[in-house]
Protein backbone atom coordinates (compact mmCIF):
# COMPACT_ATOMS: atom_id res chain seq x y z
CA UNK A 1 0.00 0.00 0.00
CA UNK A 2 1.60 3.24 -1.16
CA UNK A 3 1.80 6.13 1.31
CA UNK A 4 -0.62 8.94 0.38
CA UNK A 5 -0.80 12.25 2.29
CA UNK A 6 -4.15 14.03 1.91
CA UNK A 7 -5.92 16.83 3.82
CA UNK A 8 -8.11 15.81 6.75
CA UNK A 9 -11.52 17.35 7.36
CA UNK A 10 -10.76 18.29 10.97
CA UNK A 11 -7.97 20.61 9.85
CA UNK A 12 -10.49 22.67 7.83
CA UNK A 13 -13.02 23.18 10.65
CA UNK A 14 -13.11 26.02 13.17
CA UNK A 15 -12.34 25.03 16.74
CA UNK A 16 -15.91 25.72 17.90
CA UNK A 17 -17.58 23.71 15.12
CA UNK A 18 -19.70 20.92 16.70
CA UNK A 19 -18.21 18.37 14.33
CA UNK A 20 -14.71 19.48 15.29
CA UNK A 21 -15.52 19.11 18.98
CA UNK A 22 -16.93 15.63 18.34
CA UNK A 23 -13.87 14.65 16.32
CA UNK A 24 -11.45 15.83 19.01
CA UNK A 25 -13.36 13.72 21.54
CA UNK A 26 -13.13 10.77 19.15
CA UNK A 27 -9.38 11.31 18.84
CA UNK A 28 -8.95 11.21 22.62
CA UNK A 29 -10.77 7.86 22.61
CA UNK A 30 -8.63 6.54 19.73
CA UNK A 31 -5.40 7.80 21.33
CA UNK A 32 -6.24 5.92 24.50
CA UNK A 33 -6.93 2.70 22.59
CA UNK A 34 -3.74 2.96 20.54
CA UNK A 35 -1.66 3.71 23.63
CA UNK A 36 0.82 6.04 21.93
CA UNK A 37 0.82 8.69 24.65
CA UNK A 38 1.29 6.10 27.40
CA UNK A 39 4.18 4.57 25.45
CA UNK A 40 5.89 7.97 25.05
CA UNK A 41 5.60 8.57 28.80
CA UNK A 42 7.04 5.14 29.64
CA UNK A 43 9.99 5.62 27.31
CA UNK A 44 10.72 9.12 28.60
CA UNK A 45 10.92 7.86 32.17
CA UNK A 46 13.62 5.39 31.11
CA UNK A 47 15.91 8.12 29.80
CA UNK A 48 18.51 9.87 31.95
CA UNK A 49 19.82 13.39 31.57
CA UNK A 50 16.72 14.80 29.87
CA UNK A 51 16.42 18.55 30.39
CA UNK A 52 13.86 19.41 27.72
CA UNK A 53 11.07 17.61 25.86
CA UNK A 54 9.80 19.12 22.61
CA UNK A 55 6.42 17.89 21.39
CA UNK A 56 5.71 18.36 17.69
CA UNK A 57 2.10 18.95 16.66
CA UNK A 58 0.91 19.23 20.24
CA UNK A 59 -2.78 19.69 19.37
CA UNK A 60 -4.87 19.95 22.52
CA UNK A 61 -1.81 19.73 24.76
CA UNK A 62 -2.81 16.48 26.47
CA UNK A 63 0.53 14.71 25.98
CA UNK A 64 2.61 17.76 26.88
CA UNK A 65 0.59 18.23 30.08
CA UNK A 66 0.96 14.54 30.99
CA UNK A 67 4.72 14.72 30.48
CA UNK A 68 4.95 17.82 32.69
CA UNK A 69 2.98 16.06 35.43
CA UNK A 70 5.23 12.99 35.22
CA UNK A 71 8.51 14.91 34.87
CA UNK A 72 7.96 18.25 36.65
CA UNK A 73 11.66 19.14 36.66
CA UNK A 74 11.92 18.92 32.86
CA UNK A 75 11.19 21.84 30.53
CA UNK A 76 8.27 21.01 28.19
CA UNK A 77 7.91 22.88 24.91
CA UNK A 78 4.78 22.20 22.85
CA UNK A 79 4.75 23.29 19.20
CA UNK A 80 1.66 23.63 17.04
CA UNK A 81 0.27 25.87 14.32
CA UNK A 82 -2.57 26.91 16.65
CA UNK A 83 -2.27 28.78 19.92
CA UNK A 84 -2.25 27.23 23.37
CA UNK A 85 -5.52 25.38 24.11
CA UNK A 86 -7.37 25.29 27.41
CA UNK A 87 -6.12 21.76 28.08
CA UNK A 88 -2.47 22.86 28.04
CA UNK A 89 -1.42 22.58 31.67
CA UNK A 90 0.58 24.96 33.82
CA UNK A 91 4.29 24.78 33.20
CA UNK A 92 3.98 23.83 29.53
CA UNK A 93 5.61 26.36 27.20
CA UNK A 94 3.64 26.80 23.99
CA UNK A 95 5.14 27.88 20.68
CA UNK A 96 2.66 28.71 17.92
CA UNK A 97 4.79 27.91 14.90
CA UNK A 98 5.61 25.46 12.16
CA UNK A 99 7.70 22.51 13.36
CA UNK A 100 10.50 23.62 11.01
CA UNK A 101 10.64 27.02 12.72
CA UNK A 102 14.02 28.30 13.91
CA UNK A 103 12.31 29.67 17.03
CA UNK A 104 13.28 26.62 19.10
CA UNK A 105 16.49 24.69 19.64
CA UNK A 106 17.18 20.97 19.87
CA UNK A 107 20.22 20.06 21.95
CA UNK A 108 21.94 17.00 23.33
CA UNK A 109 19.66 16.91 26.39
CA UNK A 110 16.45 17.34 24.36
CA UNK A 111 14.00 14.57 23.51
CA UNK A 112 11.68 15.20 20.57
CA UNK A 113 8.29 13.45 20.70
CA UNK A 114 5.17 13.27 18.56
CA UNK A 115 1.93 11.34 18.79
CA UNK A 116 -0.14 10.92 15.60
CA UNK A 117 1.47 13.91 13.92
CA UNK A 118 4.25 12.96 11.50
CA UNK A 119 1.79 11.29 9.12
CA UNK A 120 0.48 14.75 8.22
CA UNK A 121 3.85 15.64 6.67
CA UNK A 122 5.03 14.85 3.16
CA UNK A 123 8.47 13.42 2.42
CA UNK A 124 10.06 16.79 1.73
CA UNK A 125 8.95 18.23 5.07
CA UNK A 126 10.01 15.05 6.88
CA UNK A 127 13.46 15.30 5.32
CA UNK A 128 13.77 18.91 6.54
CA UNK A 129 12.50 17.89 9.98
CA UNK A 130 15.16 15.19 10.13
CA UNK A 131 17.81 17.87 9.75
CA UNK A 132 16.07 20.00 12.37
CA UNK A 133 16.08 17.29 15.09
CA UNK A 134 19.34 15.50 14.32
CA UNK A 135 21.05 16.94 17.42
CA UNK A 136 18.49 15.54 19.88
CA UNK A 137 19.22 13.06 22.65
CA UNK A 138 16.36 10.83 21.47
CA UNK A 139 13.25 10.74 19.30
CA UNK A 140 9.96 9.08 20.27
CA UNK A 141 7.22 8.89 17.65
CA UNK A 142 3.86 7.07 17.79
CA UNK A 143 2.16 7.07 14.38
CA UNK A 144 -0.51 5.22 12.38
CA UNK A 145 0.61 1.92 10.88
CA UNK A 146 -0.25 1.71 7.20
CA UNK A 147 -1.85 -1.67 6.61
CA UNK A 148 -5.03 -3.38 5.45
CA UNK A 149 -5.59 -4.61 9.00
CA UNK A 150 -5.45 -1.06 10.37
CA UNK A 151 -8.08 0.00 7.81
CA UNK A 152 -10.23 -2.98 8.85
CA UNK A 153 -9.87 -2.07 12.53
CA UNK A 154 -10.80 1.56 11.80
CA UNK A 155 -14.01 0.52 10.07
CA UNK A 156 -14.96 -1.62 13.07
CA UNK A 157 -15.27 1.48 15.25
CA UNK A 158 -17.36 3.45 12.73
CA UNK A 159 -20.50 3.15 14.93
CA UNK A 160 -18.68 4.81 17.83
CA UNK A 161 -17.21 7.88 16.09
CA UNK A 162 -18.52 10.86 14.14
CA UNK A 163 -18.60 11.55 10.42
CA UNK A 164 -15.38 13.56 10.38
CA UNK A 165 -13.45 10.89 12.25
CA UNK A 166 -14.73 8.12 10.00
CA UNK A 167 -13.21 9.92 7.03
CA UNK A 168 -10.06 11.22 8.70
CA UNK A 169 -9.14 7.85 10.22
CA UNK A 170 -8.75 6.27 6.80
CA UNK A 171 -6.80 9.26 5.49
CA UNK A 172 -4.46 9.02 8.50
CA UNK A 173 -3.83 5.31 8.03
CA UNK A 174 -3.07 5.71 4.32
CA UNK A 175 -0.60 8.46 5.26
CA UNK A 176 0.92 6.31 7.99
CA UNK A 177 4.16 4.38 8.00
CA UNK A 178 5.58 0.89 7.62
CA UNK A 179 8.64 -0.42 9.42
CA UNK A 180 11.78 1.52 8.55
CA UNK A 181 10.03 4.35 6.72
CA UNK A 182 10.26 7.03 9.41
CA UNK A 183 13.98 6.33 9.77
CA UNK A 184 14.47 6.54 6.00
CA UNK A 185 12.38 9.70 5.55
CA UNK A 186 13.99 11.61 8.41
CA UNK A 187 17.49 10.38 7.53
CA UNK A 188 18.64 11.37 11.02
CA UNK A 189 21.80 9.70 12.46
CA UNK A 190 20.34 7.54 15.23
CA UNK A 191 20.01 3.90 16.20
CA UNK A 192 16.35 3.03 15.60
CA UNK A 193 13.97 0.46 17.03
CA UNK A 194 10.30 -0.01 16.17
CA UNK A 195 7.27 -2.00 17.26
CA UNK A 196 3.75 -2.36 15.89
CA UNK A 197 0.74 -2.30 18.22
CA UNK A 198 -2.39 -4.41 17.92
CA UNK A 199 -4.59 -1.36 17.27
CA UNK A 200 -2.78 -0.09 14.18
CA UNK A 201 0.05 2.00 15.57
CA UNK A 202 3.80 1.99 14.91
CA UNK A 203 6.16 3.19 17.64
CA UNK A 204 9.58 4.45 16.61
CA UNK A 205 12.41 5.14 19.04
CA UNK A 206 15.76 6.63 18.08
CA UNK A 207 18.79 7.16 20.32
Amino acid sequence: MQRIVQPEILDTLSSDDPEAKRSRADLRFINKMMGGEAWVLRELKKLEGVECVVELGAGEGCLASSIKAALPEVRILAIDLVGAPDLAGDGVEWLQADVLSEAYTVGASTVVVANLFLHHLDKEVLASLGQRVRGAKALLFAEPYRSSFALFWARLIYPFVGRVTRYDMLVSIRAGFREGEIQKLLAAPFEWSESVGIFGGIRSKAR
